[in-house]
């Protein structure tokens, strides 16, 4: 099917499409049973900023004498105005004869080429949080109005305030690992100069960095988290069991999920088999939520039956030998597996960061990477900020129209996470 595909690519036809198969749910899966959350309604008007009031009246004529205005009843309307704002600047001109020399009016302050700050912000944003590529922003804007060619826009995106992005970035890294107990890491593929990269990413709580690296291997995470600095080693490092995680720090936390993961792929074929391995998975997840709980309460007794169910779980022998070798192999990661009991602050999965990788991969397949040095450092700063920004309850968009007019009216977010932090 490849050659005849690729047959068909060459006469400039299409090959097979790659649709995916209808696979039907295991019928020895367990998944996680969530407990559900009480959900209330609330009101969405109490969160909408009111830009304008305007009050309508009772046609009087329509009214008897004897009405008495009691109160208004709101009724709120959003609406949106998306328009070219386009604004030329005279700038006055005068000669000193005496002086031999001109004088020129400046542009006021914040004016940085033909192309205003909001119109960077709205480029930015776009581009970073929509997933909108460069042609179709180039289209969307000629629609309003906006003379601009595709290259100013990537000249925009990978060349303004690149300096500025690139240090608050660095902040963000350093303040963030500074203020944090615990750190997640993980990685996935990536494309850069049309070959293949990792990009690698590093968060906490408050904070989240990627780096777009050209291999995953040990001497380059420890070259991302600059291990020379003596206190990010002794720092708890939440991970999957990759080979080139491990001993990076002097205490490693291994993810539940991914460790869960390795049983929900086995696949039975005896019945007795498919029975025994959703006894055992139903035990796991149990055990799991309890341990969630005893993360919000530790108490030294339920720590102790919390070990002692861990070994009973994973050293009771079945009748399906593929599940006992892999327990086993669980029973190796036990002292990874259970790090939280000692620190409870430490979560039992690396979810956090398995969800922040998800923005870059998503965007890899959108724009197939990136193709310079600087669309390399622009894409780090970019994801990076983003979910930063989202992490610190602060508008993406908010901060990019702030830092495009050089107002810096929004603190540094490295300040922010140490403020929160604290």
């Amino acid at each position: 099917q490849k050659y005849k595909d690729e047959i068909a690519r060459l006469k400039g036809e299409k090959g097979k499409p790659d649709i995916k198969p209808n696979v039907p749910k295991k019928e020895n899966d367990v998944k996680e049973q969530k407990k559900s959350k009480k959900w209330k309604k609330g009101s969405k008007n109490a969160k909408i900023k009111i830009d304008e009031v305007k009050v309508i009246d009772v046609n009087k004529e329509d009214l008897p004498e004897d009405a008495e205005f009691k109160y208004y009843n709101d009724f709120v309307i959003q609406d949106i105005e998306f328009k070219a704002k386009n604004t030329e600047y005279k700038l006055a001109v005068y000669y000193s004869e005496k002086n031999g020399r001109t004088y020129s009016a400046s542009l006021p302050e914040g004016v940085d080429g033909h192309f205003g700050s909001g119109l960077k912000a709205f480029i930015y944003f776009l581009y970073t949080k929509c997933r909108v590529t460069e042609n179709k922003l180039h289209d969307l804007l000629a629609d309003i109005g906006i003379s601009i060619s595709e290259g100013e826009i990537s000249n925009i995106l990978i060349k303004d305030k690149s300096d500025v992005f690139s240090r608050e970035k660095q902040e963000i890294y350093e303040r963030g690992m500074e203020t944090a107990k615990y750190f997640h890491t993980d990685d996935a593929g990536a494309r850069h100069k049309g070959k293949n990269f990792k990009i690698h990413g590093v968060c906490g709580l408050f904070f989240t960095v990627f780096f777009i690296m050209d291999s995953k291997s040990r001497e380059t995470i420890e070259y991302i988290l600059n291990l020379s600095k003596a206190d990010w080693r002794n720092m708890i490092m939440v991970s999957d069991d990759a080979a080139q995680f491990r001993a990076i720090t002097i205490i490693q936390a291994l993810c539940w999920i991914h460790e869960i993961r390795h049983y929900r792929k086995l696949n039975p074929l005896l019945d007795v088999h498919r029975q025994a391995l959703r006894d055992f998975l139903k035990e796991v997840w149990k055990l799991y939520h309890d341990f969630n709980d005893y993360r919000e309460n530790p108490d030294p007794k339920v720590k102790e039956e919390i070990e002692k169910r861990f070994k009973a779980i994973f050293t009771s022998e079945s009748c399906y030998a593929e599940l006992d070798w892999r327990k086993e192999k669980t029973m190796e990661n036990m002292d990874r597996l259970l790090v939280a009991l000692d620190y409870p602050f430490v979560p039992l999965n690396n979810n956090p960061m398995e969800i922040g990788v998800r923005e870059p991969v998503i965007k890899k397949k959108i724009s197939n990477g990136t193709r310079s040095e600087e669309g390399r450092i622009a894409w780090e700063n970019m994801l990076s900020i983003q979910d930063t920004c989202r992490k610190l309850d602060i508008s993406f968009y908010d901060y990019l129209k702030d830092r495009f007019a050089g107002r810096n009216e929004i603190p540094k977010l490295a300040d922010v996470i140490s403020e929160k932090s604290a």
